[in-house]
């Protein structure tokens, strides 16, 4: 008897096992049959369910090319091709500056966009192509944008002539209240001066630091600030004694400095316009400068007027007025000539300060060590 028990128990055992075996087969196939069916890859999917790039490349954009310049307005063709024919394309979605501006479905390859709603200079592209097996493929590219306007041309009429210290390389200026603040650089020369407009008579001054070169000044909330060059730090002074009551920094050089009123405006030497918040000079957003005709670079002494904001170009007698939104130029003032052959001494450089007086409309202009500062105001010239 009890050896007919165990023998029935190593039986059963088996059985069950073989059961085991059969179910888990089953399951088994049951699931492969279940992902074949819809197609999907396993690996293209993330745990979270999301889409998985891959990392092998199967489409290549053949236009526009990287850096390709083109004119604001100016229709863009997206073209790109697929280097596996099986895999088909779902859809395509395009962005300009991470703003969605199309979208393409189904075997489409390209895409006409009329570049609208972005500004001059570079401008950064990302197309994102969802494909039917479950995955996606992104491209990105940047193209740059000249100016879609003609600018205006202006030289000047002198109104009147104020006596300039030719000894200040002047870097900064500003009118506020009846008085011209200026920046001087050069270092060991490097200076914030309180200047009686009518005589050239300085009022009050305040000496940097001999390693410093001075730059750029604005006058913000009874406060003035003064850049300097390449040190990457700035000063802000009480407007009415000069004294120091922080120091700032920032990540690039320091040339022209000036306002809107909200926030400040500062170049660094290249086509680039940096708006940052006044109390710690976080950038809050930046421009790029250009013409119908490309990039102007050398970006110098800043002035903000009537809403638009005008650059000394260095080592030019020329300022350029520009579109705060978009970057680009409104007009060029050619000022060549402004001081006189006679008056130039071998210390002479080139023009740099703008300053206006609001209430009175009045345009100030000076130069680096020039003996005249001018009041000028501007005559069209004919295109």
């Amino acid at each position: 008897m009890k050896i007919i028990e165990k023998s029935v128990f190593k039986k059963s055992t088996r059985i069950s096992f073989m059961l085991w075996l059969i179910i888990l087969g089953i399951l088994g196939a049951g699931c492969a049959g279940n992902g074949s069916s819809t197609g999907a890859k396993p690996e293209s999917i993330k745990s979270n369910g999301e889409l998985k790039q891959k990392s092998k490349k199967n489409i290549t954009l053949i236009g526009p090319v990287k850096n390709e310049m083109f004119t604001l307005g100016e229709k863009i063709e997206f073209k790109y091709r697929f280097k596996d024919t099986v895999e088909i394309i779902d859809s395509v979605i395009y962005y300009a500056r991470g703003r969605k501006i199309g979208i393409t479905y189904g075997e489409d390859t390209g895409y006409s966009w009329v570049s609208e709603g972005i500004q001059a200079g570079q401008n950064s592209f990302n197309i994102r192509f969802f494909l039917n097996d479950g995955t996606s493929e992104n491209r990105s590219l940047t193209l740059r944008f000249k100016s879609d306007i003609i600018p205006d041309y202006y030289r000047c009429r002198i109104k009147n002539v104020f006596p300039h210290d030719q000894n200040a390389y002047t870097q900064g200026l500003v009118y506020h209240d009846g008085w011209l603040y200026e920046g001087t650089g050069q270092r060991g020369r490097s200076s914030l001066r309180k200047i009686k407009l009518t005589t050239g008579e300085i009022i009050g001054t305040l000496s940097l630091a001999s390693e410093l070169f001075g730059e750029g000044v604005c006058i913000f909330d009874d406060k003035i600030i003064q850049l300097t060059w390449t040190s990457q730090v700035g000063f802000v002074y009480d407007l009415a004694t000069f004294k120091l009551i922080k120091k700032i920094n920032y990540p690039t050089q320091g040339w022209g400095l000036t306002t809107d009123g909200k926030q400040l405006i500062m170049s660094d030497g290249s086509e680039k316009i940096y708006f940052l918040e006044p109390d710690y000079f976080t950038e809050q957003a930046r421009i790029e400068v250009y013409d119908h005709e490309g990039p102007v670079r050398n970006l110098n002494e800043l002035e903000y007027i009537n809403g638009e904001i005008w650059a000394n170009v260095y080592r030019t007698d020329k300022i350029v007025r520009i579109d705060p939104e978009t970057g680009r130029v409104l007009a060029w003032i050619n000022l060549s000539g402004l001081l006189a052959q006679k008056d130039y001494n071998p210390k002479t450089d080139v023009l740099n300060g703008i300053a206006y007086d609001e209430i009175n409309k009045r345009l100030f202009v000076t130069g680096k060590m020039w003996p005249e500062l001018f009041h000028i105001e501007l005559v069209p010239l004919q295109r």
